[in-house]
């Protein structure tokens, strides 16, 4: 019920019952004020305490949701000081391996330019070798077929004294060169 329907049977009861009931009225009124009285008097300790604690676990919890909120700042603080701290890391990081890299290259190209010269020694010295090799085969096959020719001519046109002449000659003059040689 609301209260416009609670006044309107009020009004009619006091149209029909021939006036407005006072006594009702004051009874339940001071009834109402007794009941109040109690409740106050027994509640208003309770009441009291409990918004006190209400009161203070509030404060409480603001206290505590500020101080988390500081240290989540102070946090964030940390965090920005450490990341601006990491780019320029970064930064020196990425200059000291680009630096490490071209220490590295240089090292690697000086090996190699090294490298390069000792295997460009090696090579000539194997090709003035290998020369030198062939000339002495050359001049070993050019004195064979020398001796052959030579000996082909002195064949035919030697006499068999020239021959036992030469041939004595050739005796002495190995027998010296022996000599020679046991000397040394």
């Amino acid at each position: 019920m609301t209260e416009f329907e609670i006044l309107n049977l009020i009004i009619a009861g006091a149209s029909e019952g021939g006036g407005f009931d006072w006594r009702f009225v004051t009874e339940h009124t001071i009834n109402l004020l007794i009941l109040l009285v109690v409740i106050v008097y027994f509640a208003k300790n309770p009441v009291k305490d409990f918004l006190v604690t209400r009161r203070a676990n509030i404060s409480s919890e603001i206290d505590e949701a500020q101080k988390t909120i500081k240290e989540a700042k102070e946090r964030y603080e940390e965090y920005a000081q450490k990341l601006g701290g990491i780019e320029g890391e970064i930064t020196s990081l990425k200059d000291t391996l680009k630096k490490q890299g071209v220490t590295e290259r240089d090292e690697i190209v000086k090996q190699a330019s090294l490298t390069s010269e000792i295997l460009s020694k090696e090579a000539r010295d194997t090709i003035e070798l290998e020369a030198e090799r062939a000339k002495r085969e050359i001049q070993s096959e050019v004195v064979a077929l020398a001796i052959g020719i030579a000996e082909n001519i002195i064949k035919e046109h030697l006499s068999e004294s020239d021959k036992e002449k030469l041939l004595s000659q050739f005796t002495k003059n190995v027998e010296e060169e022996k000599w020679h040689q046991s000397q040394h």
